[in-house]
């Protein structure tokens, strides 16, 4: 079916009366044109139906979902991402809702902007700002983690020669969100656009060096790229614009080999994220490799505190 019906509480009781006559339901469901999942629904909410208010019951509708059972699916989905403090968006839960609803038998459920927003409010559920990983986090327990272990490590290093590496989602063809105008003049915006690339940032604990960012896109060979006869940073690229472990390896042996060249050795911090090679040190010889304990980026990433929040404000009023 490629349109979800919508029945009235009068059509709603002539499915339960066909029921109750020991209609098979797979002919029920075909003579009123709803799958199969909606019957049943349908069936589960007899009692609300029948004792609803027949007044003008051509005309009004029961305000139960016949997408119930998705619902529960996906709010349950949405509280074990959340006990885990994983970020959700829009998108990512309209995808889960389609997933759940093919799985349901639903094949006509839309995932509309629409329903996205019903669903928001029969849930209560609203966009926040989230920081970072600090809900997990331990004030006590960072200091402890930089004063007894972090110290000890960077003791054989020079602030200079220690150096942090973090990874942000730069959306830059993005317009500002407010502008100035008239008092009594309405704005209007159009759609914002979803292009992006994966920036990855390094500089030293003085501030003094920052190394090539590392940029990370779609396509090998851009369009923009085309009669650049240098870029001011390092390029790579995949599909989903992400961080893999197969080009950060790449890179840090790349930075490894201009170590050596410089007779320098220096000591580089990543977080725990996944796409961080963790079998790396063994490979070079003039770069040390460490991760932070997982979950402690919002507390002890330097990047973390301020640097990419500014690298991206600068970002907006070059493309503003």
């Amino acid at each position: 079916m490629s349109k979800r019906k919508c029945l009235s509480i009068k059509e709603k009781n002539l499915i339960l009366h066909e029921v109750d006559k020991g209609v098979k339901k797979k002919d029920i469901a075909l003579k009123f044109g709803i799958p199969p999942n909606s019957l049943s629904t349908i069936i589960k909410n007899r009692d609300k139906i029948q004792n609803y208010d027949s007044t003008n019951s051509c005309s009004k509708r029961l305000k139960t979902c016949f997408y119930e059972d998705v619902d529960e699916t996906v709010l349950k989905w949405i509280h074990t991402m959340r006990d885990k403090n994983v970020p959700i968006s829009g998108p990512f839960i309209i995808e889960k809702a389609l997933q759940f609803a093919k799985a349901l038998g639903y094949d006509e459920l839309r995932g509309s902007n629409g329903w996205l927003e019903k669903f928001k409010r029969r849930h209560g559920i609203m966009a926040k700002v989230i920081s970072g990983e600090s809900k997990d986090v331990d004030d006590n327990d960072s200091g402890n983690w930089i004063a007894e272990i972090l110290s000890n490590i960077l003791k054989d290093y020079k602030p200079e020669n220690i150096f942090n590496v973090d990874e942000t989602a730069l959306f830059f063809q993005c317009l500002p969100q407010k502008t100035l105008t008239f008092k009594k003049e309405k704005c209007f915006g159009g759609k914002q656009s979803k292009a992006r690339v994966t920036v990855m940032l390094v500089a030293n604990m003085t501030g003094h060096q920052k190394l090539k960012s590392l940029v990370i896109g779609r396509s090998k060979n851009p369009r923009c790229f085309k009669g650049a006869k240098s870029l001011e940073v390092d390029y790579d690229f995949n599909k989903k614009y992400w961080m893999t472990s197969e080009i950060c390896e790449k890179w840090v042996q790349k930075l490894d080999k201009r170590m050596i060249a410089e007779c320098r050795k220096i000591f580089l911090v990543f977080d725990n994220w996944p796409a961080h090679p963790k079998e790396i040190n063994q490979k070079l010889k003039n770069v040390t490799v460490f991760y932070l304990a997982p979950n402690t980026a919002s507390k002890l990433q330097p990047m973390d505190q301020g640097v990419i929040k500014n690298f991206k404000i600068h970002s907006r009023k070059r493309v503003a």
